[in-house]
């Protein structure tokens, strides 16, 4: 029988119970679907993070104080002594501390860094309109996009207004003198979601105090891995240093074990696809013995009827294949919309919760939770490639039984089938 025959029979045995074949198609789909939409999203907050990691460069340290009752405040001799190492070309210290804006209730992060030191935490300085503040001790304050833009693009605040904020049982007001173009959340800062102010003005509002994480530059991208050594022997265990690179390889790792871990929950979908083209592919023979019967009285030989039969598993399977494509695509696109309004709800500003509101961790304005609502999902070859190699085939497994049972029918004995 030729090939295109085959194809006709087996398109035409399909259509003739077309719920039951379209809902074994859906059952395929499903797992195609739950792979393409769960790797993409992996992907797509890897590339994010890293991204943002790249901004800052691969010749900087991160050295962050930590959270609960062993955090360390750096104070200025640290940051002398951190300067003065081999290989370090520059120290960045910031502090930080949480507070409300009134008026929109916003939880923000705000930044006390120096004016001249924002172009390398931010990876440039964009501004929207107005300029940078003095560094001095004065209420000077540039606001990230999210606070002075509300959601219909109208400006909340302007240049030369005051802004007040809420930090703890303190009422601050500072004059707005800049607000920063969009820049978008990240895994490292948050510049939309935070408030940047001198570091003088910030240990007036403390009263003192120290730093809450340094930015290290090294004299280059080789000299790194030496420079987090040196800085690892200068506080012990009382802080946490690691590079860009560390941080880089870390989150490859973990988002690679986290899709495997999802792609192996996902491919348990494929075990109902199975069992389901089994059913429907035993079932088909079972109805259609007769019709075996007189296919192989006529001259079809038992390869030909495997082949009939394996050839409808396959063509399940590829229809599966097909369906999950499309709707894994939408489902891929449509998830960070979903869990940006779960998190939004989860908490203000994007801070985890129980994280102390006083710190958001090291980095001035580390992303929190602000990732998950930023990243673009990203659809891969190979994860393409795997979801329907697998639907083709769990497909063709399940028809190989199905299929042996038709061809081992005797012509005889199917003619006589009531």
């Amino acid at each position: 029988m030729r090939l295109s025959d085959v194809l006709a029979l087996s398109l035409r045995q399909l259509r003739e119970r077309r719920l039951r074949s379209v809902l074994t198609v859906l059952a395929i789909a499903v797992g195609v679907t739950s792979i393409i939409a769960l790797s993409a999203q992996v992907e797509g907050i890897k590339e994010s993070i890293t991204q943002s990691l790249q901004v800052l460069g691969p010749d900087t340290v991160m050295v962050m104080s930590g959270f609960g009752a062993g955090q360390r405040s750096f104070t200025d001799a640290d940051v002398v002594r951190v300067g003065s190492l081999d290989g370090v070309a520059r120290v960045t210290p910031t502090k930080n501390m949480r507070a409300t804006v009134v008026g929109t209730e916003d939880s923000v992060s705000v930044v006390g860094i120096s004016s001249l030191d924002l172009a390398s935490l931010l990876g440039g300085v964009n501004l929207l309109e107005g300029s940078l503040y003095r560094d001095v001790a004065a209420p000077q304050a540039l606001l990230g996009y999210d606070i002075a833009v509300d959601e219909s693009g109208q400006l909340t605040f302007r240049v030369g207004q005051p802004i007040l904020f809420q930090a703890g049982q303190r009422s601050i007001t500072m004059t707005v003198v800049g607000i920063l173009d969009t820049y978008g959340s990240s895994a490292i800062v948050q510049p939309d979601d935070s408030v940047y102010i001198s570091r003088e003005y910030m240990r007036l509002l403390e009263g003192g105090g120290g730093y809450s994480s340094l930015l290290v530059k090294a004299r280059s991208a080789e000299e790194v891995d030496r420079v987090t050594e040196l800085i690892g022997y200068v506080f012990g265990g009382n802080a946490v240093v690691m590079s860009v690179k560390q941080i880089t390889a870390i989150v490859v790792s973990i988002t690679s074990q986290v899709n495997l871990l999802l792609l192996a929950i996902a491919g348990t979908s494929f075990i109902a696809a199975g069992l389901g083209t089994f059913n429907i592919m035993m079932i088909s023979v079972l109805e259609r013995v007769r019709e075996i019967g007189i296919l192989k009285a006529l001259g079809m030989k038992d390869k030909g009827v495997l082949t009939l039969y394996m050839t409808q598993g396959l063509l399940l399977g590829l229809f599966g294949s097909l369906a999950g494509l499309g709707l894994g695509a939408v489902t891929a696109y449509a998830l960070p919309i979903i869990l940006s309004g779960a998190f939004s709800m989860g908490g203000e500003g994007g801070t985890p919760s129980g994280m102390p509101t006083g710190q958001t961790g090291g980095m001035g304005a580390m992303g929190g939770m602000g990732i998950m609502s930023s990243y673009t999902p990203i659809i891969g070859s190979t994860y393409l490639g795997i979801s329907v190699g697998v639907s083709l085939v769990v497909a063709l497994l399940s028809s190989i039984y199905p299929a042996w049972k038709a061809s081992q029918m005797s012509p005889v004995d199917a003619l006589r089938y009531e």
